[in-house]
């Protein structure tokens, strides 16, 4: 059973000892014995267990659990998408290194995500070779960049090289600006998260960027979100707009079954209608850990869904992502 949606905090962010006092936006860690605070601009944002920072800890308690690997990623809220360019790249490369460097202790139940800078989508391009190099398996993205959408020209070249690569591109939902507007976090959370991922994943469907890269290799969170909403609509404009099909060499729902997803969608006959779209192949376990107070896909097992389906997202599907033995 292996998790590809899992986040890590570093014990100690943001590592370069020039960015500690350079600006407290920056996330950091004050870890205490079972629990620690993830403060964001000197305030608390979120209070974790030990696991999320304890890499041995948190391997004993998920192989305890039946987990035989799990695929880091960082807190988004490390992603730091108001960093100058110069920093981020700072940032980025340490954060990365840090990881790569923790991969071998354990091992090999850990593969990585690294982080790139978010400003700057030609630097973030360049770093996609250290990121190969240092044997993580990918990056991690979150679904509206500060600058451009994933979907633009100014992304084109990153998308491009992640290709070239091989490398797993990681789209991970946000709340974004609107968060302010709610009166809770997890009220924004609820409704802004599938906003945001379906709005991503399906810009690159419905402007060919996924057409157009057949070997690109992107696992989208929490279900694509929207997305199964949004494809019979891209179809029907498709099919009746010639621009639109010159710009989408292949159909909206074609292009969705290329990629890969998690099953965090909260409800299986959500679930169901998108294993109907796109297919059992190509959902992948992921369970937010170690985020999630129970656990959020417990539903797999329900009889509404696909016999097998469980077995396969939780074993083979994983294991044909990330290019592994199934067993």
């Amino acid at each position: 059973m292996h998790d590809l949606h899992t986040h890590v905090v570093p014990p100690a962010t943001p590592f370069l000892d020039r960015l500690v006092t350079a600006d407290p936006r920056w996330a950091r860690l004050e870890p205490g014995p079972d629990t620690g605070d993830v403060l964001v601009a000197g305030k608390i944002f979120r209070t974790v267990r030990r696991v999320a920072w304890d890499l041995d800890a948190r391997r004993d308690a998920a192989q305890a659990a039946g987990v035989t690997g799990q695929l880091l990623s960082a807190m988004p809220e490390l992603f730091a998408p108001w960093a100058p360019p110069a920093d981020a790249v700072d940032y980025a490369r340490a954060f990365n290194d840090w990881l790569a460097g923790e991969l071998p202790r354990h091992g090999g139940f850990y593969a990585g995500l690294g982080v790139v800078p978010l400003r700057d989508p030609d630097a973030a391009a360049a770093l996609l070779a250290d990121v190969a190099g240092a044997g993580l398996v990918g990056v991690e993205l979150p679904a509206g960049p500060p600058t451009a959408a994933l979907h633009t020209a100014a992304w084109a070249g990153f998308l491009d090289e992640a290709e070239r690569l091989g490398l797993l591109v990681f789209v991970h939902a946000v709340g974004g600006p609107g968060v302010a507007d709610y009166p809770h976090p997890m009220a924004a959370n609820g409704v802004l998260f599938p906003a945001s991922i379906g709005t991503a994943i399906g810009g690159l469907i419905a402007t060919g960027a996924i057409a157009a890269r057949p070997r690109l290799r992107l696992l989208a969170s929490h279900g694509a979100g929207s997305l199964v909403t949004e494809l019979p609509r891209i179809d029907f404009l498709r099919d009746t707009t010639p621009a639109l099909r010159e710009l989408m060499p292949e159909s909206a729902v074609e292009s969705a079954r290329r990629l890969w997803y998690d099953p965090l969608l909260f409800d299986a006959a959500l679930l169901r209608l998108l294993v109907d779209v796109v297919g059992a192949d190509r959902i992948v376990l992921g369970t937010d850990h170690p985020f999630m107070p129970v656990d959020p896909v417990s539903f797999l097992d329900d009889p509404l869904l696909p016999a097998g389906l469980a077995a396969a997202v939780r074993t083979h599907n994983p294991a044909a992502l990330l290019g592994l033995p199934a067993s």
